[in-house]
């Protein structure tokens, strides 16, 4: 095994940590842009993931699928949010329904759920432990954001957050889908992010901000 094989297992070996890491960062966090800049890291560690998986089981396909998550997921995404909170002028405080203690004890939480739930099914699944844990984790955390998030832009944030939880668990337990099926998930991701942003332009233009529990108020 040469040293490129190394650097790719010990990123592999490292890389679920990484993942819980910033998840919690992101629960704990009360700035939205950097939120969104946590997102981008945390798809950048699934990115390198990829590229790991695809160097370790000779995976032609793989660096195809970590060069389009790179693009999609670790910039283009990111830029698209970062540029709808500044258009939004938004305050730079994420407005969340508990504080930022409680939600990184109730991201605590959910990260040992994600480690009891997974045990059963890893020597099934013949995979690391870990890494289905990070992935159920971060499934579960951007679960949190969206339901504690009382802006519109940041419940997209976890929405996304949770995407990239389903991405990795898929990862983790298949080696990853398909090119063709990758380029499709890709693209209809990027043109939602899009139309989301507009859906939250309008929900500011009609109603002069953007916190959705307000909204509330309107029901009958």
């Amino acid at each position: 095994m040469g040293w490129i094989d190394t650097l790719a297992a010990n990123l592999l070996a490292s890389s679920a940590g990484l993942l819980l890491i910033l998840a919690l960062l992101m629960a704990a966090t009360t700035r939205a842009r950097t939120c969104i800049l946590l997102f981008g890291l945390q798809s950048a560690v699934i990115a390198a993931q990829i590229a790991a998986l695809a160097r370790l089981h000779h995976l032609a396909e793989g660096w195809a699928v970590a060069a389009l998550v790179v693009l999609v997921k670790v910039v283009a995404i990111p830029w698209v949010l970062l540029r709808i909170a500044t258009a939004l002028q938004t305050t730079p405080v994420a407005a969340a329904s508990i504080g930022p203690t409680a939600s990184v004890f109730l991201g605590a939480g959910l990260v040992l759920l994600a480690f009891a739930v997974v045990q059963p099914y890893v020597r099934e699944l013949g995979v690391d432990p870990a890494r289905l844990a990070a992935a159920v984790a971060v499934v579960l955390i951007g679960g949190l954001l969206m339901v504690t998030r009382r802006k519109a832009l940041m419940q997209v944030v976890g929405l996304l957050v949770l995407e990239n939880g389903i991405f990795l668990a898929a990862l983790t337990t298949t080696l990853g889908m398909p090119l063709v099926i990758e380029i499709g998930v890709s693209f209809d991701l990027l043109m939602w992010v899009f139309l989301m942003g507009l859906f939250v332009f309008r929900i500011r233009d009609t109603f002069d901000h953007v916190d959705v529990s307000r909204l509330r108020r309107l029901r009958g």
